[in-house]
């Protein structure tokens, strides 16, 4: 029988072979991530809603990136952004694709696809991310976030949950997230050389607790998704069932 996935020990060897020398991920970030990370690749279906939400991710990250790209006035960045936002699409169209080969979207992704089109491009009230946040917050949101997102990836790894062939495009989209973490730690590290150190200590803890905050709403919907559907079956069951 064919092993899915690679064993625990390889997992570093290939964050390492990236090229990512990141920050490592904390002992209380893995207590929860893997447990979850592990049940999440496990219930039938769900890998494939994974794969979808990544999707999803990939290509709203691409349009802000190219957003910042064009607002940016630091010609070497625009640079970075324009190559960062070329990633993005084609790790979307990626993640798109490993929908499909496993077996296509299911008619709630679907509802969800033609919803998410409107809201992927993160503008609110007329206004970018890069406008909302500003050069140096935005960087430290890059930061975080692609830092983050490699650090879920390696625990995918270094479980083995995945089949070989989304194992091998993670290996490919890894390579790029390593740059993605790489360019914007030495921006930020530029502004701290630039004696604006609490600046960008100030910025990435704005970051952080937005994003916790983010993920509590996320958790609240779905808790709310799933009572309200408990409730309506109960309501069901007792005065429109057949008797």
């Amino acid at each position: 029988m064919r092993r899915i996935g690679l064993p625990c020990k390889e997992a570093p060897n290939r964050l390492q072979n990236s090229g990512y020398n990141g920050p490592k991920m904390g002992a209380v970030r893995q207590i929860w991530l893997a447990p979850l990370s592990w049940v999440a690749w496990k219930i039938p279906g769900w890998p494939k809603r994974l794969m979808h939400s990544f999707h999803f991710t990939e290509k709203g990250s691409s349009f802000d990136m190219l957003s910042a790209c064009e607002q940016t006035e630091r010609r070497e960045l625009r640079q970075k952004y324009f190559r960062h936002a070329l990633d993005e699409y084609r790790h979307s169209g990626l993640f798109r694709q490993r929908v499909k080969d496993m077996g296509g979207l299911s008619t709630s992704l679907k509802a969800l696809e033609v919803g998410g089109t409107t809201s992927m491009h993160d503008v609110v009230e007329g206004q970018t991310l890069f406008e909302r946040l500003g050069e140096l917050e935005f960087l430290a949101f890059v930061y975080l976030a692609e830092t983050e997102a490699v650090e879920q990836f390696h625990i995918y790894q270094k479980l083995g949950l995945m089949d070989p062939e989304t194992d091998a495009m993670m290996e490919h989209i890894l390579r790029d997230e390593a740059f993605h973490v790489s360019y914007s730690r030495a921006e930020l590290e530029r502004y701290k050389n630039e004696g604006r150190a609490k600046e960008v200590k100030q910025a990435l803890r704005r970051v952080w607790w937005r994003r916790l905050g983010e993920r509590w709403l996320i958790f609240a919907n779905g808790i709310g998704d799933f009572v309200s559907a408990c409730m309506l079956t109960v309501l069901y069951v007792l005065f429109m069932a057949p008797v």
